[in-house]
């Protein structure tokens, strides 16, 4: 992802200081995010049949196989159920998910491919624009989407 992001905004600055570039970094910046888009697409995929080790038992480091919260623990928010759950609906890390794939790969390719043509720095710059605040939603989720053993016993509040 690193190297399309690059790729793409080497693009934008080579329709300012090297017009006979611009095509080759374009045509490198949309293989590249193809490529990206691949093993994202791999990973999202791969996440969503994991079976997670963590639990709850382990999470507080209990072996018996019954264990069920009956209360929070806390009268007032804490650290733990403050910074380890986004508290995000799964509607919302839906959205984001299609938001970041489209963000981040698809339209990027496309004002690309548009701009290999064009060569216009506007153009270019506007994809490395949408790609980076593709990353920037890619990277959120990327850390909302864990299952870290402190969200298994706060995100359940009594």
């Amino acid at each position: 992802m690193g190297a399309a992001s690059g790729f793409t905004l080497a693009a934008a600055m080579a329709a300012l200081f090297a017009q006979k570039a611009v095509f080759a970094y374009c045509v490198t910046a949309i293989v590249l995010t193809l490529a990206a888009l691949a093993t994202r697409l791999a990973s999202l995929a791969r996440n969503d049949r994991i079976r997670h080790k963590s639990t709850l038992q382990t999470a507080i480091g209990v072996n018996h196989p019954k264990v069920r919260q009956v209360s929070q623990g806390f009268t007032v928010r804490s650290f733990n159920t403050e910074e380890f759950f986004h508290g995000q609906s799964p509607e919302t890390m839906s959205r984001v998910r299609v938001s970041f794939l489209l963000l981040a790969f698809v339209a990027p390719m496309i004002v690309l491919a548009v701009g290999s043509f064009t060569a216009s720095f506007a153009i270019l710059a506007f994809a490395f624009a949408i790609q980076y605040a593709g990353l920037v939603l890619e990277r959120w989720y990327f850390l909302a989407q864990s299952n870290h053993p402190q969200n298994l016993y706060y995100q359940n509040k009594a």
